[in-house]
């Protein structure tokens, strides 16, 4: 009898906190074909890494057929760079790197005493360079814990 009265209190503190919510804001980029606006197309032999990160930041490593990209911002700062590295032999020099820039404002959202706080972000601005990507667009400015599509990356596409 004790063995079934220990069993089941073990059981009754192995439950769920009783948040269901997801508990992080993260600006997801899709990838699109700037020579077709609605055309998704899939980037293949891509690294992407943080710059100025004083712990790894490497999101992708050589990653094949990448269609989307969730691109976390640093919580403790209005700015955090990302460095698309385009590992194709024929791109895979430092030359041809893409770098994205986001400038953005921080604000803490109570989602509820199970879940706790999360940061939500609003982008001011969006930066980047133009070696092999064509541009980006800014879809969603704000940033919450919904998935939800916040950017995109266009590249051209050859016929």
């Amino acid at each position: 009898m004790p063995l079934v009265v220990a069993i089941a209190m073990l059981l009754s503190g192995c439950g769920s906190s009783g948040c269901l919510e997801n508990r992080t804001s993260i600006p997801q980029a899709v990838f699109y074909a700037y020579n077709h606006p609605s055309q998704k197309v899939s980037v293949d032999s891509i690294s992407v890494y943080g710059v100025g990160q004083w712990n790894d930041s490497l999101l992708l490593d050589c990653a094949k057929k990448v269609t989307t990209l969730d691109l976390p911002f640093r919580n403790n700062a209005d700015t955090t760079q990302y460095v698309i590295r385009y590992d194709a032999r024929a791109l895979a020099s430092a030359q041809y790197n893409d770098t994205l820039t986001f400038i953005y404002r921080r604000h803490p959202y109570f989602i509820s005493g199970d879940c706790g706080v999360v940061f939500n972000y609003y982008i001011d601005a969006v930066d980047y360079t133009r070696n092999v990507l064509d541009s980006v667009a800014l879809v969603n400015k704000e940033v919450n814990n919904k998935e939800q599509e916040t950017l995109r990356i266009y590249y051209y596409v050859a016929e």
